[in-house]
């Protein structure tokens, strides 16, 4: 059975949460109540040091960053539908357009939407200087035309087939639109289309 630890409240767990679905595998969740601060908690900090969600115990072995754990939980079943067919001729094409697009996002997209984050969200918590929003916020208006790019002519993010790319731009995106910046109706439209999907996680 595969442990997953999430906050009460959304957050990239809900990354993990549907990856569990889209590929049937059995789990239980443990909610952790960040306003308590019980990801600090020794028991929760013996799973993850930093004290970070999302965590996954399975086989009696912790992982966490959850990019990282919905590519194990890809690794587990045996079709390994999440990512290129590897008996495809092209899947060394495949499997870099994946990651390319994945790595994409990491750098020019979210790690700007945390710092704007932290700055919108988190005010009282951290000063930041005058202007670090708006230039954040001017680095990833440049980023989404690309991003936007990738959706024309194609079904999905990184191609024509649903992959772990699509869980992690569902969850920027829908990041960005949390934050009030203004998405593209092609965005729009792909976000409807991920919603749609059977194992979207209900919320």
């Amino acid at each position: 059975m595969i442990t997953l630890y999430k906050y009460t409240h959304p957050s990239r767990a809900e990354t993990v949460v549907w990856a569990l679905q889209e590929l049937g595998l059995d789990y239980e969740v443990k909610e952790i109540d960040g306003k308590k601060g019980e990801q600090r908690s020794p028991e929760f900090l013996a799973i993850n040091p930093f004290g970070k969600i999302p965590a996954i115990t399975h086989n009696g072995k912790n992982f966490t960053e959850s990019l990282a754990i919905i590519e194990y939980l890809n690794e587990l079943h045996s079709d390994k539908p999440l990512t290129p067919n590897r008996e495809d001729d092209d899947f060394a094409e495949k499997n870099y357009k994946l990651r390319q697009v994945i790595s994409f996002g990491l750098i020019e997209i979210e790690s700007y939407l945390w710092i704007l984050t932290k700055i919108k969200v988190l005010e009282n918590y951290e000063n930041w200087p005058e202007g670090v929003d708006s230039n954040c916020l001017a680095s990833i208006q440049n980023a989404l035309p690309i991003a936007c790019d990738w959706l024309d002519g194609q079904e999905y993010i990184a191609g024509d087939s649903f992959t772990l790319a699509d869980i992690y731009y569902h969850h920027l995106f829908s990041w960005l639109k949390m934050l009030g910046i203004k998405l593209p109706e092609q965005v729009k439209t792909y976000l409807k289309k991920l919603s749609a999907r059977e194992n979207f996680p209900s919320k």
